[in-house]
């Protein structure tokens, strides 16, 4: 039997046998039609034993075999990327790069890829690895910010979309594992300098914030001249504007329904209850460090230490007017004029009077720091490798939200309005101008009930981790084992504090002082003749006093949850004939978690906070098969079986509560908040896959998966001991036992789809058009869940389909690459205006971008290599929808919600290896 190695080193691209090919003619026939074009036209190709000269390829085409070659030699259902050479993975951000891969999607965040969905399952579902170590991150929970590491200083990453039972951690719809370089996997030393300048097209919407930016960049790696030893080191620095132009209505109804009519709107018609428009200006400011140090010297030991270090910093500033619309507002409608849309009468011109409207201004800033250590070693003990790998990781955020209003001291009319039922942005006319410094007051317009306010969150993330383990190979069909224990230590907290703003003497209205007016704020790019005054936030905050607020809220806002889990895994290596060679591995992890959280409930009878507890432990027997059956020398058959889970959201397992009462009716208990007891999201799944590959450029894949998930978490209500909690009313409760709404496991359900991808090379087909080639994929995606059990709320992240597709042409130093994402519609969790998750409906979306470069080969230049890059080419804007409130005839009908464009981002630059 050969031994993994050898087998990966003996898959060379080869015609088939015509024996084979006769026994395996289905499969044959399904690979075949779907590359037959490019099969028939490679029927020009040279033949098979005419010699060729010998070439080696950079850039794009270096990357794409390498990927191919991870791909095509893993046991395991894997997609992955690479980089084309240090400091230089195909895309400008990790997630880009990532998301182009199949069944793989990006969700922007402030118009930058951030985080990634597999196999249309939300990211939560998911798990993020550094260098085979899970990573923590800065955000409310575990899923990874991808933002926060930068392209430059990852080699590459690998998806397993079947679970591999080696590594440490693993989610349920699958696992990202990024790997930064290994210093002696290089021949020599090497160092790469890179500069990039980055303009938005949408310029400067804020005087704070320009439009431009910059990106610098340096590697270097060396070794021993004995090659006992090897160091790589990465520095990369982010100076990043981002310009966003938005829009958003609020919400939509017929109010008529509840009782309370909306003045001059017909009684049988849907209105728009309100909107926002607005410029906000923000620059991601990140240097990432990465450093590793390699010791090998040849007697079996071989030691890797990764050090790897971010620092994030994001300021924003943004100015909005914004208008409540509703009847509760005291708004009325004159000349209303109703347009039929999906059998709904809807409310899209007339003027609209007698409104409150606010002229808003945010400035946010957030720190992120994010610090990684792991030290890996292995040693080789006769026919043993003993390994032993512990790791440190810690994040930081530390961020101020904070706003202040401004306004008319008198009701306002919002003009003509013409109100869109789809792309685009409604209008409005303001009589009012909100630009006139000698009519716009810091003062509370719409009766908030403060006159600005600010928020902090802070989150801290910390995981510890050790893992041991011993294997062998053998020469059998069981040609491998490998056994070992893995342990670690997560603690997460969050504290979500506020304040609230009110102005000094009484919160009299103020006049913004001269010495702090800027240029107004053009805010005229929506249709809507609006400007907007503009002011440094940070200055007029002396203006006003300071108090506590929202103490009420705490516990939601301020929790802690502490982690351990301890996981023995067993994988077995295998090969043997089955007619045909058959390769894999069986594995088994037995997973036992324990949990804590501390947090705080609400006393309504001392108006305060008190501590509380809360927490379980379980444990998860996850058996999994991985087989690969070489159908022919060049087509894989692949089959995985496994029980996966993921852990669920940590803000969902807060010990905190409020709302607590007792019922007079029946004297029960009830309130809300976290669960503490919560456990994973549990799924049988199974993968099947068959892959052709033509050359080492060029393959064809066609999968499915089906999870079949066991216990899907949502909002329930549950029973919950209420022993030693303060009784507000004076009512005695029946029973110590109540009920609690919150998140808990229920029934599940199942999340299937397919997906199919392939690179084609036209260099296959002739020299003459070698360099030319496409990468494409297609995945669809269905389930039969729904968010919070409600058959209204599809699943969190669920895009049915996702495509991508890049054409590319490298060759002579020429490089050129336009790209295609493509995701349909989708509901996830964002954030709101102040750190709150909420639901949105983000529209279906198509992401063009585009690359031209050329890399001198010879001569004095050589190792120069220079770039222009252009994301978004179509400036595609990101749109939300929402349903209506209540008066639809069909419940399921959707209005626009939001409308944001970021802009085209052009990037123009250099690297340069010596």
């Amino acid at each position: 039997m050969t031994k993994p190695t050898q087998r990966a080193a003996a898959r060379a691209i080869a015609p088939t046998s015509p024996q084979r090919r006769n026994r395996l003619t289905p499969v044959a026939l399904c690979v075949g039609l779907f590359g037959m074009p490019w099969l028939a036209l490679a029927q020009t190709a040279p033949a098979s034993g005419q010699k060729l000269d010998t070439v080696t390829v950079t850039g794009f085409r270096a990357s794409l075999e390498s990927s191919i070659s991870t791909k095509r030699n893993a046991d395991a259902i894997v997609e992955a990327i690479s980089a084309e050479d240090i400091g230089k993975l195909p895309d400008v951000s990790i997630a880009d790069a990532i998301s182009r891969l199949p069944g793989l999607t990006a969700q922007r965040v402030a118009g930058r890829s951030s985080v990634i969905s597999i196999r249309g399952m939300a990211p939560r579902f998911g798990v993020t690895l550094l260098n085979g170590r899970e990573i923590v991150s800065t955000g409310d929970n575990r899923s990874v910010e991808y933002d926060q590491f930068p392209s430059e200083l990852i080699n590459a990453a690998t998806v397993y979309k079947t679970p591999d039972a080696s590594l440490s951690a693993q989610g349920l719809s699958g696992t990202i594992n990024m790997k930064t370089l290994r210093p002696l996997d290089f021949a020599k030393t090497q160092a790469v300098v890179g500069a990039r300048l980055e303009r938005n097209s949408n310029g400067s919407l804020n005087p704070e914030i320009s439009g431009t930016g910059n990106r610098l960049s340096a590697s270097y790696v060396t070794q021993s001249a004995d090659r006992i030893w090897g160091v790589a080191v990465g520095f990369a620095h982010l100076d990043s504007p981002n310009q966003e132009k938005h829009y958003k209505s609020w919400w939509w109804a017929n109010t008529n329904d509840w009782g309370a009519p909306l003045p001059g709107v017909p009684t049988d018609a849907v209105a728009l209850q309100g909107f926002e428009l607005g410029a906000a200006s923000s620059r991601q400011k990140r240097d990432g460090l990465m450093g590793v140090l390699e010791y090998k010297p040849g007697n079996g030991f071989h030691s890797t230490l990764d050090l790897y270090y971010s620092k994030f910093d994001q300021t924003e500033a943004r100015r909005t007017v914004m208008s409540d619309m509703s009847t509760w507002s005291g708004a009325s409608w004159s000349n209303a004029q109703t347009t039929n849309v999906n059998g709904d009468k809807i409310v899209t011109s007339g003027t609209v009077n007698n409104t409150t409207p606010v002229a808003l201004t945010t400035y946010n800033k957030r720190q992120d720091d994010i610090r990684a250590v792991g030290w890996n070693n292995e040693l080789k003990l006769a026919d043993w490798k003993l390994a032993g790998d512990l790791s440190w990781s810690k994040a930081k955020r530390d961020e101020q939200n904070a706003e202040v209003q401004a306004g008319s001291k008198n009701r306002v009319s919002l003009g003509q309005a013409n109100i869109v039922t789809g792309d685009g942005r409604s209008t409005f006319a303001p009589t009012f101008d909100f630009a006139d410094p000698k009519n716009v007051y810091l003062t509370d317009p719409a009766n908030w009930g403060r006159d600005g306010r600010s928020q902090f969150p802070k989150v801290v993330d910390e995981i510890k981790a050790l893992k041991l383990s011993a294997g062998r190979m053998f020469e059998s069909w069981m040609n491998s084992i490998e056994a070992g224990v893995d342990y670690s230590e997560r603690d997460k907290s969050m504290n979500r504090t506020e304040v609230y703003y009110n102005l000094k003497n009484g919160r009299t209205p103020v006049l913004i002082p001269n010495n702090l007016l800027r240029e107004p704020t053009d805010l005229s790019f929506a249709g809507s003749p609006i400007r907007m005054v503009n002011f440094d936030l940070p200055s007029v905050l002396n203006l006003y006093d300071v108090a506590p607020a929202a103490a009420d809220q705490a516990p939601g806002r301020v929790w802690s949850v502490h982690e351990k889990v301890t996981a023995a895994f067993a994988k077995l290596g295998l090969e043997f004939d089955w007619g045909v060679p058959v390769h894999g591995s069986l594995g088994l992890r037995v997973v036992h978690a324990q949990q804590t959280s501390n947090g705080l409930l609400w006393n309504p009878k001392t108006n305060a906070s008190d501590p509380t507890s809360g927490g379980t432990s379980y444990t998860d027997t996850l058996p999994s098969i991985n087989l690969s059956a070489d159908l022919t020398q060049n087509t894989i058959l692949r089959f995985g079986l496994a029980k996966v889970l993921a852990r669920p959201n940590m803000e969902d397992m807060r010990a905190g509560f409020s709302g607590i009462n007792v019922s007079s009716t029946d004297r029960t208990w009830s309130a809300s908040g976290g669960n503490a007891k919560l456990e994973p999201w549990r799924a049988d799944a199974v993968d099947l896959s068959v892959e052709h590959y033509f050359s080492k450029r060029s393959y064809v894949a066609a999968a499915a998966f089906h999870k079949n998930i066991k216990n899907f978490v949502y909002s329930q209500s549950i029973p919950f001991d209420f022993t030693g909690f303060p009784n507000p009313t004076t009512y005695t409760p029946i029973s110590n036992i109540g009920l609690l709404s919150t998140k808990a496991n229920g029934h599940g359900g199942m999340v299937a789809g397919t997906e199919l991808s392939a690179s084609l090379d036209a260099g296959m087909i002739s020299p003459a058009v070698d360099g030319i080639g496409v990468t494409l994929s297609y995945s669809n995606t269905r389930s039969s869940l729904h968010e919070d059990n409600n058959l209204n709320n599809p699943l969190d992240g669920l895009s049915g389909v996702a495509t991508n597709f890049v054409v590319y042409y490298e060759r002579d130093g020429i490089s050129a690459r336009i790209g295609s994402r493509h995701r349909s519609a989708f509901v996830t969790t964002v954030r709101g205006t102040f750190g709150e998750n909420v639901p949105s409906m983000i529209s279906a979306e198509t992401i063009l971008d585009a690359q031209l470069g050329y890399a001198f080969e010879s001569g004095a230049f050589k190792g120069l290599s220079l770039t222009l890059q252009v994301n978004n080419l179509r400036d595609r804007p990101y749109r939300t929808r929402v349903g209506i409130s209540t008066g639809a005839k069909d419940p399921n009908s959707t209005l626009p919600e939001r409308y944001t464009s970021y802009g085209r981002q052009f990037l123009l630059g250099g690297t340069y290896k010596f």
